[in-house]
């Protein structure tokens, strides 16, 4: 009589690393997000830019190296910090809703492109143009699983992208936007349905 090995299938337990755990996280995923503002242009809601919104990156932080000499060797401190510029990607509708809401930015910063004076005029005090953003993912039940408050937002290039002839693409609007400060709030995720602790 000829005994077969018997074979095992793969299950959730068997996934993981040995020595560390097992089982599987459910990752974030790119697409279940949204972005919102608070003081974006003048006197208009922002809303129509978070419906045309495509894109965006969500905060970069950089240290500087700092080196510190010593009689045979070399040793390293973190330095003041730099957050990178966020991009933000916008559909152009033809409306031209959200292309009104970042005009009114842009004029807040500096009067260049609109129909009132008084012409280049920069804005007197930073506080007053800057704006801020908020960046949530979401755990596709619209539950928040991460919060980005991005203050000190203001629009350092706007850039109405090209035409074409032969194309039939959606025109954009490419935005950079620098700011002073990100803070991330994580909370607690207690599982699908459930509000995440600490996310208003």
């Amino acid at each position: 009589m000829i005994i077969k090995p018997s074979i095992k299938l793969a299950t959730v337990n068997d996934f993981g690393i040995p020595g560390v755990g097992s089982g599987t996280l459910q990752p974030k995923l790119k697409h279940r997000w949204r972005v919102t503002f608070a003081n974006l242009g003048e006197d208009v809601s922002s809303q129509d830019v978070s419906l045309q919104a495509i894109t965006i990156t969500r905060p970069s932080i950089s240290f500087d190296e700092v080196q510190l000499d010593r009689y045979v060797n070399r040793s390293y401190v973190a330095g003041k910090y730099t957050w990178e510029p966020l991009t933000l990607t916008v559909e152009d509708d033809v409306s031209g809703r959200a292309s009104k809401i970042i005009k009114s930015q842009l004029q807040k910063q500096q009067w260049l492109i609109g129909t009132e004076g008084p012409f280049l005029g920069a804005a007197s005090e930073g506080f007053k143009y800057k704006f801020t953003t908020f960046l949530d993912m979401l755990d596709g039940n619209e539950q928040l699983i991460e919060k980005w408050s991005v203050e000190g937002c203001w629009i350092k290039t706007a850039d109405y992208t090209d035409l074409d002839y032969a194309s039939s693409d959606k025109v954009h609007i490419n935005l950079t936007l620098r700011f002073d400060h990100a803070s991330q709030d994580l909370g607690g995720y207690i599982g699908g349905g459930n509000a995440l602790r600490g996310i208003t």
